[in-house]
This record gives C-alpha cells, sequence and structure tokens, in this order.
C-alpha cells in the first residue's frame, strides 16, 4: 500500500512527563483522551527484478475513550502518517490526505486484572469509495466506477499520493485499511501491544506514464512483533499538532 505526514507545529508545553491522573487501579481504560503511535510493515517488490523489501508504515493516531454502561467505545482519529522510503523513492502526504481520512469508533473489550489485557476490535476503512459493504466489497478498479470517490476533493479520482525520487508524480488510488489493537494495559494507564489488520489498494490512475505502467503492491507482514503499538494517556485539551510535534517525547525514539 503506498502509504498513508506530519505538520510539525511547535507546541509541546502541554506535554510533560506527568500523565493525567486516572483511577486505573480500579477502572481500568477509563473515559478520556489517549493517543497512540502504530507501526505496520509490508514487503513490497520496487521493480520486476528487484528482491521484495521491508517497508514501515507510521501511524499517530488520537483515541477518545467514553463508557455507555458495560460497553466501552473507542473514536480513533489518524493524526500523521508517514512511511519509509523505497528505494529513491518517497510517499509525500500533504494534510489535504491525512484529512480525507475517516474516523471511526469501535469497541472494547477488558481481560484479567492489573495489568489488564485491552482488545480494540478491528474497523474496516475504506478511503476513494463508497462501497455498501466497507469490509467485504471488492476495491473499484477503474476511475470510472459510480462508487469512486474524490476525498481529498482535488478534482482526481479515489485519493492522491504524491511520490517524490527517482520518478516523482502522483498516483490515484482507492484504499481499504482495517485496523484493530490487542494490547497490555499497565497501572499507569500505558499501554503496548500488537496491530493487527490488512491493507489493500487499487489503482485508478496516475500523472505519468512510468508511474502508471508500475505502481508497487504491498504485503503486509505476518510477524506481530513488526506491527505493534504503543499508547498513553495525555490532557483533554491536546490535540493532533500536539502529539505530533511531541511524538518522541510520548512515546519515545523509533528506531
Amino acid at each position: 500500500m503506498i502509504a498513508i505526514l506530519p505538520v510539525l507545529v511547535a507546541c509541546t508545553s502541554l506535554l510533560g512527563p506527568t500523565l493525567p491522573a486516572r483511577s486505573y487501579d480500579t477502572i481500568p481504560l477509563p473515559g478520556g483522551r489517549y493517543a497512540s503511535r502504530q507501526v505496520m510493515t509490508s514487503r513490497t517488490q520496487p521493480g520486476p527484478r528487484k528482491r521484495p523489501i521491508p517497508v514501515r508504515t507510521i501511524a499517530v493516531v488520537i483515541h477518545d475513550i467514553r463508557r455507555e454502561g458495560a460497553d466501552i467505545l473507542v473514536g480513533t482519529r489518524i493524526c500523521a502518517v508517514r512511511q519509509d522510503p523505497i528505494g529513491r523513492v518517497r510517499t509525500v502526504l500533504d494534510s489535504a490526505f491525512v484529512g480525507a481520512l475517516p474516523s471511526w469508533q469501535s469497541r472494547a473489550t477488558i481481560r484479567g486484572v492489573g495489568p489488564w489485557q485491552v482488545s480494540i476490535a478491528e474497523y474496516a476503512a475504506v478511503i476513494g469509495a463508497d462501497l455498501e459493504d466497507p469490509g467485504s466489497d471488492p476495491l473499484p478498479g477503474s476511475a470510472d466506477d459510480p462508487r469512486i470517490t474524490d476525498p481529498d476533493r482535488d478534482g482526481n479520482p479515489g485519493i492522491t499520493v504524491r511520490v517524490e525520487g527517482l520518478v516523482s508524480g502522483e498516483v490515484y488510488v482507492v484504499q481499504r485499511m482495517v485496523r484493530g489493537l490487542e494490547g497490555e494495559l499497565a497501572l499507569d494507564g500505558r499501554m503496548s501491544g500488537t496491530v493487527s489488520g490488512t491493507n489493500e489498494q487499487q489503482t485508478l490512475g496516475a500523472s505519468n506514464l512510468i508511474l502508471r505502467a508500475f505502481t508497487p503492491t504491498f504485503v503486509p507482514d505476518p510477524e506481530p512483533d513488526r506491527n505493534t503499538f504503543d499508547w498513553s494517556p495525555i490532557a483533554p485539551e491536546q490535540d493532533c499538532a500536539d502529539i505530533v510535534a511531541a511524538e518522541d517525547q510520548i512515546f519515545g525514539r523509533l528506531e
């Protein structure tokens, strides 16, 4: 999958080393605002005669949790996504791309007694097409398909990904992103674990002949230790710009 940029805002004053006070000893995962950094690894073959190489996609995400009786509802919003370069080519995803990514809500379940095992159910989101069943309907393969949308509003079909480097231009795609989390929640409210899900993509067109002729395909790496997340409680007033600017402070530096 051509990746799914951080717009860095110098706004770190709200982010200190002290986590927000919450009653994790009695109510695991209480309502409030959280942030996660999710790393998923895929393998791609950058050319017909090239060997497959691993490529990481890193997402910085905000979660808002609320409780309705016995239900724990997790709202998810992607703040920034970046991808490792593929050789001498890299993807550049602007704020219009991130703004076009959907937000969603899923349910969490908790097992055990501190540390707790937390499962956040998988959710399927389609970007660039309006499907009756986003989880299972085949992705459109043509820009003429009536289900194609233009979520970034740039006049091109699907969602636009810009490519720079040895080959430069734009690729117009439709993507399906499935995400779920399985982790261990500590007493201080931090959590780490495994990201589950898949990435799927269909190319609808491109701005030049080279990109039209060859767009890499991505196959998810099934190894759990290559698809991981870290999670931390944050203050209610902190938003995307804050957590993107202070990513290393919140989660530690990514190797």
